[in-house]
């Protein structure tokens, strides 16, 4: 372990620790002037953010897209201290359901206990990802007795990971499977009844994705999702949480995503499929753009791929 892990452990759990003893709205006081200090100064963000910004919405003025930047970094600070309310126990399951606005949860329910396999939940950096994943885990153990697993990728720290990352996205009762054998063990998991959540947006060489458009340029996608739907003809929805107000939110649940074999290539349907996952998450991001994580590279294949 690194110098630098070990420091960005320290500083991790000394935040930590002064939140255990500030009251609530202190902790969100506190996470708020960290996003607006890291707005101001963190010049490279910025611009990969607004260059992001341009990308998706190259009809706004550069007003306008300062302003859902600036506003995105605020809401991810809200999420993080939302994160870190639970961590430090302070957020109850009783409470967990009260904050989150959710209407179709019947049908959903209903759906999950019809279905024989699992299903399978796509969603992206938007609003609180964080909170929706251990949202749906507690609902889904408390209403059919069974866990959410989620894909999610290791924090390159194994000291954050083990002891910060990981017991925040189990909390609530979700199991994580890691990028390696991610594939393999889905299938194991779906196959026993059990639901799958996997994020869509994270940048992939092309060694490990496809090349799909999102928001008309070329980016670095998983072909994992649409596979799991064509190959094993898996039920897949796609879900989001967005941000309605102060320590509120709503939990959207969209129809399952429609798919009839229809004889092309496996790679040919893939491609087809996750270009229609990709649409729908753009469609929310055009909804609520002041709420995806602009400051990520998601765009980042070379030009001759763009």
């Amino acid at each position: 372990m690194t110098l630098r892990e070990q420091l960005e452990y320290a500083a991790t759990a000394g935040t930590l620790n002064v939140c255990r003893i500030l009251p609530e709205e202190a902790v969100y006081a506190l996470f708020t002037g960290f996003a607006r200090l890291i707005y101001a100064v963190g010049r490279r963000r910025r611009t990969l953010s607004l260059r992001n910004m341009e990308i998706a919405f190259p009809e706004k003025s550069l007003s306008d897209r300062k302003q859902f930047v600036k506003q995105s970094y605020l809401n991810l600070a809200e999420s993080m201290a939302m994160d870190t309310l639970i961590t430090i126990g302070r957020v109850t399951d009783k409470r967990l359901l009260d904050m989150i606005d959710v209407e179709d949860w019947n049908q959903l329910s209903q759906r999950i206990a019809a279905s024989e396999k699992g299903l399978l939940f796509f969603t992206g950096h938007l609003g609180n990802w964080e909170l929706m994943s251990q949202y749906l885990g507690m609902r889904i153990k408390l209403d059919h007795g069974k866990p959410l697993h989620v894909i999610a990728r290791k924090t390159n720290n194994q000291l954050l990971e083990e002891r910060v990352v990981r017991p925040l996205r189990e909390h609530f009762g979700v199991n994580i499977l890691y990028k390696k054998n991610a594939m393999m063990r889905s299938v194991k998991a779906l196959n026993r009844g059990e639901s799958v959540g996997t994020l869509i947006d994270q940048r992939l060489n092309l060694n490990e994705g496809i090349a799909v458009e999102f928001f008309g340029r070329a980016a670095g996608t998983s072909a994992m999702p649409a596979l799991l739907q064509i190959r094993f003809d898996i039920t897949t929805l796609p879900i989001f949480m967005v941000k309605t107000g102060h320590r509120k939110y709503r939990f959207i649940i969209g129809d399952p995503v429609p798919w009839t074999d229809n004889g092309k290539p496996m790679e040919e349907q893939v491609l087809e499929l996750t270009r229609i996952h990709q649409k729908i998450l753009e469609d929310m991001i055009r909804n609520y753009p002041d709420q995806w994580f602009w400051m990520h590279n998601r765009w980042g294949l070379p030009k001759e791929k763009q």
